[in-house]
């Protein structure tokens, strides 16, 4: 059992989802820290993906699991690498953001707490090209981050306890983190926070954000998140 688990859920992103993969594996074969695994769901209808962790195997500890149920729902494929995780953290990372150097997972375990923690996020950065860096961004909860407020930034910047984890729900897209951020407070209450920039996200035209989230969904979401946390 490693004592870090990195779930990736993957796929053909435009094309660019292994070119952006690797430039994460590469950075992961340079981590200080090295007890850890890498646990990649793939929903690709192509064999780039795979074909890019088999050349990998040799540097790092791969367990690659096509996944061929839910295929263009980014919440169940994050969710089946998250079961398929053995590690005693589990650190969720997107295909297209990677770690911004390599004491980043040193950091992480060296800040949780397994006896008390479960869920930790960290700053992160943001990239266009993977090479130049703009806008760092500093996490914070919020009581309204349910409704989209999102404070904390994308799940690449979390890491939980392999603890029957919680899972994010799979009717969500837009608010997929939000609302996953909400049920971890109402659960563990607030995160533990470290402020050092340990992650980059990736931004462009090949984001969910940009592809499948419309005004259509947005509704759809905020009548979904209203049932669940109103309503009832």
């Amino acid at each position: 059992m490693s004592t870090i688990s990195i779930c990736i859920p993957t796929y053909e992103m435009k094309d660019l989802g292994h070119i952006f993969l690797k430039q994460s594996f590469d950075i992961l074969a340079t981590q200080t820290f090295k007890d850890f695994d890498i646990v990649i769901s793939d929903h690709s209808q192509n064999t780039a993906i795979e074909d890019l962790c088999t050349m990998y195997n040799n540097k790092l500890f791969i367990h690659y699991y096509r996944n061929t149920e839910h295929c263009g729902s980014s919440s169940a494929n994050i969710n089946n690498a998250i079961k398929k995780a053995t590690g005693k953290l589990i650190k969720v990372l997107f295909q297209d953001d990677f770690l911004f150097h390599e004491k980043a997972l040193e950091e992480i375990v060296t800040h949780f707490d397994m006896q008390k923690d479960h869920w930790l996020i960290t700053a992160c950065i943001h990239s266009v090209n993977g090479t130049d860096f703009f806008k760092p961004f500093y996490p914070a909860y919020n009581n309204k981050i349910r409704w989209g407020i999102n404070t904390i930034s994308s799940p690449s910047v979390l890491t939980i306890k392999n603890d029957t984890p919680i899972l994010f729900d799979e009717k969500l897209i837009w608010l997929m983190d939000c609302d996953y951020y909400q049920r971890c407070y109402d659960a563990f209450g607030k995160p533990i926070i470290l402020n050092d920039i340990n992650v980059v996200n990736r931004t462009g035209e090949h984001q969910v954000s940009h592809t499948l989230v419309h005004l259509s969904t947005r509704i759809k979401e905020y009548i979904h998140t209203w049932k669940k946390y109103v309503s009832n």
